[in-house]
């Protein structure tokens, strides 16, 4: 649910849209929202931000003001939003705090910055002084709150401040098994926090005495015919048949790799497939380390084809080199160890699974072989 029960900003004259309203209604009329030609948009966080650059590409909208009580130094917007604002024309109108809105026009008080505060910001103190800003429209884009309303129907304690009570080490709320993240716990926030919390949650999920021991549900089948489907599913009750289950059939660092290096062999005889990595195609960018659900480095980790003995020599990588495709002798680096095998010997030291792998290499993907 995130934070989205609007906050509140009371004017002596006037009445103002919300700016979560108004962000909907640019975005189902495309852009033909009425607000006059001269708009401004109260707040200083990045709620404020996109509704000011919304604003000024709205139809008819000649002039975008930003009002805020403290200075561009202390908005809590992230500094990115900020320079778009900026880019974008938007013009900021700082230490006012707004009054009323009455003939076009929103008076507001003049403000000076005082003494930090617990938030460590500078604190505000009037002057005396007033300012008027132009406006047909006011916006107001303060302090997105979380359905507290919605929480206490649920049986969900909240806090003296309306949120959720949490443990932080599980993000599970009062009743169990209802776990609440991101916004939704700790109110407006950033998505990196989000995903922070939903790492936490899942963890807890996880570890649940209810989730260990279940079956991963589908066949490997069922989960390879799910790759590279990207059809949105608007049903909430099938969006977990998206679900890849990586706990299964996990081949992120195939499917991550810009130039094909980690490649999904079918072995016969085995009933899933298996992932070996082809030297001469990486460049170490990494992209199937960051992508690892499994905390590993699969250009280093994976069993690595060589396309020579000389590369063998200049990597540390347990793998092999075919020496001679017709015969299947190859060079193998087990563990360190680097020993002459011939694949299709039964007898020879090499682990069965390992023997099947290298044969299903040089017999049906032959073309990974450098002559």
């Amino acid at each position: 649910t995130g934070a989205n029960k609007p906050g509140t900003l009371k004017l002596e004259k006037g009445e103002t849209i919300n700016a979560l309203k108004f962000l909907r209604d640019f975005k189902a009329t495309d852009g033909k929202v009425a607000l006059g030609k001269n708009v401004v948009v109260i707040g200083g966080g990045n709620t404020a931000m996109d509704t000011a650059r919304a604003a000024k590409r709205t139809e008819g909208v000649e002039h975008v003001y930003l009002v805020y009580r403290r200075t561009k130094r202390y908005m809590p917007a992230a500094e990115d939003e900020l320079l778009e604002v900026l880019e974008e024309g938007v013009e900021f109108k700082e230490l006012l705090s707004p009054v009323s809105l009455e003939n076009g026009k929103l008076l507001c008080k003049k403000m000076e910055l005082g003494s930090m505060d617990a938030s460590g910001r500078a604190g505000v103190t009037e002057t005396g002084e007033t300012e008027e800003v132009p406006a047909d429209t006011v916006i107001v884009a303060v302090g997105e709150k979380v359905p507290t309303e919605f929480y206490e129907a649920n049986g969900i304690a909240v806090n003296e401040r309306g949120k959720a009570r949490i443990n932080d080490k599980t993000m599970e709320t009062s009743a169990e098994g209802v776990y609440v993240v991101g916004d939704g716990a700790r109110g407006a926030a950033t998505i990196v926090e989000a995903i922070r919390d939903a790492q936490v949650a899942a963890k807890a999920i996880l570890g649940h005495d209810i989730v260990k021991g279940q079956p991963v549900p589908g066949t490997e089948k069922d989960c390879y015919s799910k790759k590279a489907i990207l059809k949105e599913s608007k049903d909430a009750a099938n969006e977990s048949e998206r679900c890849l289950t990586c706990n299964k059939v996990c081949e992120n660092c195939v499917d991550v790799c810009p130039n094909r290096a980690n490649i999904s062999i079918k072995v016969p005889g085995m009933a899933m497939n298996q992932v070996i990595h082809v030297d001469y195609m990486c460049n170490e960018c990494g992209n199937c380390k960051s992508f690892c659900p499994y905390a590993s480095a699969p250009y280093k980790d994976k069993f690595t084809l060589f396309a020579s003995e000389a590369d063998m020599a200049d990597s540390t990588n347990d793998g092999f080199a075919v020496i001679n495709p017709e015969t299947k002798e190859c060079k193998v680096r087990l563990l360190g160890q680097i020993s002459d095998c011939k694949a299709d010997d039964a007898n020879d030291k090499l682990y069965e699974g390992l023997r099947r792998l290298i044969c299903a290499v040089i017999d049906d993907y032959s073309y990974l072989i450098m002559k």
